[in-house]
């Protein structure tokens, strides 16, 4: 792969896209609908451009042989851009139109996962539909708990490029079978788009979040299953967060008697945006950056502690729990600090 080329083909997709969605007012960000944005930067308009740039550098940088693979990352990304369009309102038909793309994946690709390390469970898996039903509703979990968490500048941009580039690192150190190509050109990209997104000139919008999230994830499915010595729960480890942002908001909604479809302002990266504003007085578009930026670094310290880890299950299980006590505990300690008086 020429790097150097790479780089520059998806410098100049990112700068002719933005600039013609910017100039015709096409896939911009309108506050108006997307109430989760303006929360954070008000009234400016930023094209929703991350998602459209990730698809097309794909497309342009992959063999003929992925043709199938990007037929079916298309119609993923359709349904993200038609939501950005504030075309396809319904949560209800979203999920489902994303539940016929994974299923359809899944046939083509037989990319299930396939273990647990629990022996009770793994003979369950056994049973096609059960392995089906599982591993859709997995990736399920972690595209839109990528989309709730597209909230502050870099989050989602920065934790998939330090998940991507920590698998590439483990293949590379342990000579592990791992599809170097695609990988590599979803970090190139990442790269590019994060540089942009890091001063909040473009968003990835649900596109970008279902697309980018989609492929990764179903990247770590097939490195845990082409190489046996890998814990699954290392793959967990890595995913953790999105996806316990996921399961972790529709509690609280439902405890809430709130439906989990509604989207809302009281996430973790919310908070901590809210709290850094109100500490730094600083400007929000820098507070917006410096969130993800907090959220990415604790992940990375995380990640590089794990990585000798990837064949320890009950490590890395310890590690799971433990990150969701730090998230609890944190969430609602901003929570009674924020909202005190209320």
């Amino acid at each position: 792969m020429n790097i150097v080329g790479t780089v520059i083909a998806v410098l100049f997709i990112m700068t002719i896209s933005s600039f013609v969605f910017k100039k015709f007012n096409i896939l911009t960000d309108q506050t108006n609908i997307s109430s989760h944005k303006s929360f954070i930067n008000g009234c400016k308009t930023v094209p929703l451009s991350g998602g459209f740039v990730f698809f097309l550098t794909l497309i342009f940088f992959l063999p003929e042989n992925y043709q199938y693979f990007t037929i079916l990352i298309f119609f993923l990304f359709l349904i993200g851009l038609l939501s950005d369009l504030d075309i396809l309102h319904s949560p209800f038909f979203r999920i489902i139109f994303q539940i016929i793309t994974i299923v359809a994946y899944l046939f083509l690709f037989d990319n299930f996962a396939s273990s647990t390390r629990l022996i009770f469970f793994d003979n369950l898996l056994n049973i096609f539909f059960i392995k089906l039903f599982f591993t859709s509703f997995c990736i399920l979990v972690l595209i839109n708990g990528t989309n709730f968490i597209d909230g502050v500048n870099t989050l989602v941009v920065g934790y998939f490029i330090l998940v991507a580039s920590n698998i590439l690192y483990l293949a590379e150190i342990r000579n592990l079978d791992l599809d170097i190509l695609l990988i590599s050109t979803c970090i190139i990209s990442l790269i590019v788009i994060y540089i942009f997104n890091f001063f909040g000139k473009i968003y990835l919008g649900d596109g970008g979040a279902y697309l980018i999230s989609f492929v990764v994830g179903v990247i770590l499915i097939k490195f845990s299953n082409d190489n046996y010595i890998v814990s699954p729960y290392y793959i967990v480890a890595l995913l953790w967060y999105p996806a316990y942002e996921n399961l972790f908001s529709i509690i609280r909604k439902k405890t809430s008697k709130k439906s989990p479809s509604i989207p809302d302002n009281e996430h973790l990266h919310q908070f901590i945006y809210l709290y850094l504003d109100r500490l730094f007085n600083i400007n929000k578009n820098f507070s917006s950056t410096l969130s993800g930026i907090l959220i990415c670094l604790y992940n990375l310290f995380y990640f590089l502690f794990i990585i000798d880890e990837y064949h320890q299950t009950k490590t890395l299980v310890y590690s799971i729990i433990f990150n969701i006590l730090i998230y609890n505990l944190l969430y609602f300690l901003l929570r009674k600090k924020l909202f005190k008086n209320k």
